[in-house]
């Protein structure tokens, strides 16, 4: 430890802490603010819908189309978003837009009404995707390219244990199940962004990569490579949609498993994410040598789609057992894909315009979150077995373009 109580290098940081906490102080900071935000979203991320629909009485069907349109507001700004970061800055985006979430957390208490719902959530989801935003830009200035993709690994193993242990205290809410049980936890949530901007504030500024009077760079749209790989990662990310919301369904309509484990599978995928995701980016490649890594990515998706399928049909037991080995696959298969993703993200973009890539890249994650529910829902509760084999051949196929666009470049959009 310096003079000022820092730990600055791996050299003076004990050899028991350089495993868990990052020798840079800018994103150990960021995690740690991280950490914080993403407990708060743990927290919530169940009590919402039951809280609104059941407590205040407006139902499952107006909360759900309130959430809709907030995360279609949001959805609207992603690349506008990059651009203000890249004009304006991180750290100060950053911390104006915790700011706001907090005060559209915190509002929610006061919340009786269909309207204002909406418009919490819409202001919530808009301020979120300016803060992801400058996350994401602020960890690509810090480091050199190669400590990169580390990097982003690490706030993801600290963002899912934030998680994890906000999912914790739902469960508490959820159990005592009252209304001011659920009004805590919601003025919790507000102040966990609130003491995530204090901790920015303490985060070097890094100078605009663009002018203030530089007007907005249409020219994002004219990488094709870019594009693609984004359609590409989006496909992908459905994989997500598949844990929260096709597994649940799954095993609730269609499997003898008790219904606990839906929760389960949910704590051990982020356990694995946890304890594996930095072990795993350790072994990332260069992005024209990381296709095998891609294609093995895929075929474990398929093979974990397929495993779920088989799961309807045995005993409790049995069924139960498939199932966690299904998720083993699909973790593993989820830890490469978020490394690998977190290159391209970074590697491709325009070093001058890293906000509005980003924007981008953060518009075809939306775009799965919309498209996924639909689609899987409608391949599973549709189709059930054969549904299940769909997704697995989307996820195996979709993986065969990364050779195309990332490697070779021959993939060209119309």
């Amino acid at each position: 430890m310096d003079e000022s109580g820092d730990w600055r290098n791996m050299s003076t940081m004990p050899s028991w802490l350089s495993k868990v906490i990052h020798e840079d102080p800018i994103i150990r900071k960021v995690s740690l603010a991280s950490l914080v935000d993403r407990f708060g979203n743990g927290l919530l991320i169940s009590i919402l819908v039951i809280y609104f629909s059941f407590v205040e009485g407006l139902g499952p069907s107006k909360t759900a189309l309130a959430l809709s349109i907030g995360a279609a507001a949001g959805l609207i700004m992603t690349i506008p978003a990059g651009h203000v970061v890249d004009r304006v800055g991180q750290r100060s985006v950053v911390v104006f837009s915790m700011a706001i979430n907090g005060l559209a957390i915190m509002s929610l208490i006061f919340v009786h009404s269909f309207m204002w719902l909406t418009i919490c959530f819409a202001a919530d989801s808009i301020s979120n995707v300016f803060s992801r935003n400058a996350q994401l830009t602020l960890i690509a200035r810090v480091g050199d390219k190669k400590d990169h993709a580390r990097n982003r690994a690490y706030t993801r193993s600290v963002n899912n244990l934030g998680i994890g242990l906000g999912s914790l205290g739902s469960g508490l809410a959820l159990a005592v199940n009252s209304p001011v049980g659920y009004k805590v936890a919601i003025f919790i949530d507000a102040c966990t962004f609130i003491f995530g901007a204090l901790i920015y504030l303490r985060v070097p500024h890094f100078p605009p990569t663009l002018q203030e009077r530089e007007k907005f760079d249409w020219s994002i749209f004219k990488d094709r490579r870019y594009i693609a790989a984004t359609i590409m990662a989006s496909v992908t990310n459905i994989q997500f949609v598949v844990q929260n919301i096709g597994i649940p369904i799954w095993i609730v309509k269609y499997t003898d498993a008790p219904r606990w484990w839906v929760s389960t599978l949910l704590i051990l995928n982020t356990a694995a994410v946890v304890l594996f995701q930095v072990k795993v980016s350790k072994r990332s490649k260069p992005l024209n040598e990381s296709f095998n890594q891609y294609l093995l990515s895929g075929f474990l998706l398929a093979g974990a789609c397929l495993l779920y399928a088989s799961a309807e049909g045995p005993s409790a037991q049995i069924a139960s057992l498939v199932l966690v080995i299904g998720m083993a696959l699909h973790v593993v298969a989820e830890l490469l894909i978020a490394m690998i993703h977190w290159q391209i993200s970074f590697d491709l973009a325009d070093p001058s315009r890293q906000g509005a890539y980003y924007g981008l890249w953060t518009f075809g994650n939306g775009l799965s979150e919309i498209v996924g529910p639909t689609l899987v829902t409608f391949a599973l509760v549709s189709l059930g077995k054969p549904g299940w084999a769909l997704l697995a051949l989307m996820f195996f196929v979709n993986t065969l373009f990364y050779k195309l666009i990332v490697v070779t470049r021959k993939v060209k959009l119309l």
